[in-house]
């Protein structure tokens, strides 16, 4: 009987065949356990620990409240008293930023009073025939991201014009540009 034993387990640890069904009959074993445990929870099929399957629910697509909330509310922008609101600044800075036939000096100039101090430092000395519109198109669709940062966008011939306004004391100002092609 013991050379029996010393041959099964020189076979199973010196050959791949052998290490091939050892393995095979561990994974065979640990199913196995996994099946006899997931009934003895009292659910068949199902893992470990998963309550059975109950029917389907149905949803009607046209009738009422789909029940999805947003986790939080959508902020609401805050102007202060004196202001233009978010999408009116935009619009003014983007009637400006269309206006090509100007030299870069007077273009800049027009773009000041709704601008930051750090997007005016970024687009001095850019030559309006760089701007990629002519003509607005669209609206003004208003994004709120907290109540004093916003997106707007504003569809024009090439594209959509994406503007980035923050107000931090409820007076707005355009502090990003980027341009989508359309």
């Amino acid at each position: 009987m013991k050379a029996i034993i010393a041959f099964a387990v020189r076979f199973l640890f010196r050959s791949r065949l052998g290490f091939a069904v050892l393995l095979l009959v561990v994974v065979v074993s640990v199913v196995g356990v996994g099946q006899v445990a997931g009934q003895v929870g009292g659910t068949t099929g199902t893992v470990l620990g998963d309550p059975a399957p109950g029917p389907a629910l149905t949803v009607d697509p046209t009738e009422g409240d789909d029940g999805i909330q947003s986790l939080r509310p959508e902020p609401e922008p805050v102007t202060a008293a004196d202001a233009d609101r978010p999408e009116a600044v935009a619009l003014a800075f983007a009637t400006a930023w269309i206006d090509r036939s100007l030299d870069p000096d007077r273009w800049h100039a027009g773009l000041r009073p709704y601008m930051t101090d750090d997007l005016a430092d970024k687009l001095t000395g850019v030559d309006p025939v760089v701007v990629p519109a002519e003509r607005l198109t669209g609206e003004p669709a208003l994004i709120p991201y907290a109540t004093n940062l916003v997106e707007v966008v504003i569809e024009v011939d090439s594209g959509k014009l994406r503007l980035r306004l923050s107000g931090p004391d409820g007076h707005w100002l355009v502090d990003g540009v980027d341009w989508e092609r359309g």
